[in-house]
């Protein structure tokens, strides 16, 4: 199992899925969320700022402005 460190600490599975249905509620078309999910590359203990870095890098390739929405779409917010 691949893993992604959350801003709360916890660590759970790695899911392209779950970064695709982020940029779908967040907006973004469904062509778009598929070609930049599917071209996330993952490495081991890899944080979610980073995976929403690079998924606005590539949203930001293909429609800049809908970079804008995801961007400022709400994060989850975790209260240690």
């Amino acid at each position: 199992m691949l893993s992604i460190k959350k801003r709360s600490g916890l660590e759970e599975e790695f899911s392209k899925n779950k970064i695709e249905k982020s940029m779908r509620n967040a907006g973004i078309s469904k062509e778009t969320a598929q070609e930049v999910a599917a071209n996330i590359s993952h490495r081991e203990g890899i944080t979610t700022s980073e995976v929403r870095n690079r998924v606005t890098g590539g949203i930001k390739n293909r429609e800049p402005q809908a970079a804008k929405q995801y961007e400022s779409h709400p994060r989850k917010i975790y209260k240690t």
